[in-house]
């Protein structure tokens, strides 16, 4: 069971760290309002993403978290592929909801959509502290509809841990530490952060779950 009694410290502690820089291609339209902001009390800092590629330098070097959501512009990462390899060498933290389809994320297999019908496939948990205490049923539908969290899969880098699968036994999300000094979490489409927050389900628990995960792999990382 998932103490959550601690959450607004792990939420002060993220803050701390500087929060989690998130990478919008689209204007804003990609945050879903306030959503994102008022469940996480604050720690996502939207960075736009044309302007933060363009400046001198290398600007994801001033973060230690970013995430880049399922709809992100993946021609320009893949311009800037250079850079993000750059702040993943130098201990950076990824977390990347996109499919994929192009290669501009180390380790990465890019994405296939599954050829199972969404009637029939369902995500399932791996044993992952992230998915812990969340139903599989709340992760497959929303508002009673399936196919909404993910539609296809890639292959997991090697010595990357799986930590979300489909019901062919394919890999729908991994963490990869092995590919870069950094870490990487990426899903093929499956939005951990704000799948859940649309309705009061157990699939809230993914980005809560998320969050503590990610300050006890920084705390771990400083450490070491």
């Amino acid at each position: 069971m998932v103490d959550y009694s601690n959450v607004q410290n792990c939420y002060d502690y993220l803050k701390s760290q500087g929060g989690i820089a998130y990478i919008d291609t689209r204007g804003g339209l990609s945050m879903e309002g306030n959503t994102l902001d008022s469940f996480y009390n604050g720690i996502f800092k939207k960075v736009d993403g044309y302007k933060l590629f363009q400046q001198p330098g290398n600007g994801l070097l001033n973060f230690k978290v970013v995430e880049i959501p399922a709809n992100a512009d993946e021609i320009l990462l893949l311009e800037n592929k250079e850079k993000i390899q750059e702040f993943l060498d130098k201990g950076g933290i990824i977390i990347s909801f996109t499919q994929n389809y192009l290669e501009w994320l180390p380790g990465n297999s890019l994405y296939e959509a599954s050829p199972t019908a969404i009637k029939d496939r369902m995500v399932v948990a791996c044993g992952h502290p992230i998915t812990e205490g969340v139903k599989e049923y709340d992760m497959n539908y929303r508002c009673g509809v399936k196919g909404f969290f993910n539609r296809g899969f890639f292959k997991a880098p090697e010595g990357a841990a799986v930590i979300l699968k489909d019901s062919d036994g394919e890999c729908v999300a991994y963490i990869d530490s092995a590919t870069t000094k950094g870490v990487i979490l990426s899903t093929a489409g499956a939005d951990l952060v704000g799948f859940g927050l649309a309705e009061s389900s157990t699939a809230k628990r993914l980005g809560v779950n998320l969050m503590l995960w990610l300050e006890k792999t920084m705390r771990e990382r400083e450490a070491a």
